[in-house]
């Protein structure tokens, strides 16, 4: 029981692909560190992408990435649907296989997540402004309604009222020029105005 353990562990660990994360936009090598003999074929294969040395198909369709002589995929300006499963396979000149090696490649935008940390900045900084705002207004209305600092000019005025005499008075006594006490006479001719 133990013999099938370990046979279906050596299994799996041969097929286990080699995880390889690269960034949009950017340049990246899938290597398998191969010691080539002079006679044998190596062939990537992706679901819509198909290169052998044998066949001479070293470059890919799109153009993004080519085989090098050393059985090494090389991308470059990766993009995102680059991503998946990559698979390597080295034959020998009758066709028999010798290798197999899965590669898993993974590719993060890289222009979503900038565009993401752009609007995040945007989004704080308008945050910001609206918070600057708010408190620039609560200030403008604390001061009108407490009013600027300037002396009151009434309570100036009438501040030593207890202090200062009865007699003094802040307003200009009004003398009228003819007197109270003086009598009008009831009859007038008009030869006493004019005189």
């Amino acid at each position: 029981m133990s013999v099938l353990f370990w046979v279906w562990i050596l299994i799996m660990e041969s097929h286990a692909a080699e995880v390889i994360r690269a960034h949009s936009g950017g340049a990246v090598v899938l290597n398998p560190f191969l010691q080539l003999q002079l006679k044998q074929d190596v062939r990537w294969t992706h679901p819509h992408l198909v290169v052998s040395l044998k066949n001479n198909v070293t470059a890919c369709h799109h153009g993004r990435c080519e085989l090098r002589p050393d059985g090494s995929l090389s991308f470059s300006h990766i993009q995102t649907a680059d991503s998946g499963n990559y698979s390597l396979e080295v034959f020998e000149e009758d066709g028999r296989r010798v290798l197999r090696r899965d590669f898993q490649l993974l590719v993060d935008d890289l222009s979503s997540s900038s565009a993401l940390v752009t609007v995040l900045i945007l989004l704080l900084l308008l945050l910001f402004f609206i918070i600057l705002f708010i408190i620039n207004r609560k200030r403008k209305l604390r001061i009108r309604h407490s009013g600027p600092l300037e002396e009151n000019l009434y309570v100036e005025m009438h501040s030593h009222r207890g202090n200062k005499r009865e007699e003094e008075c802040h307003y200009v006594p009004c003398n009228p020029a003819v007197s109270v006490e003086t009598p009008i006479p009831a009859q007038s001719s008009e030869e006493d105005v004019y005189m």
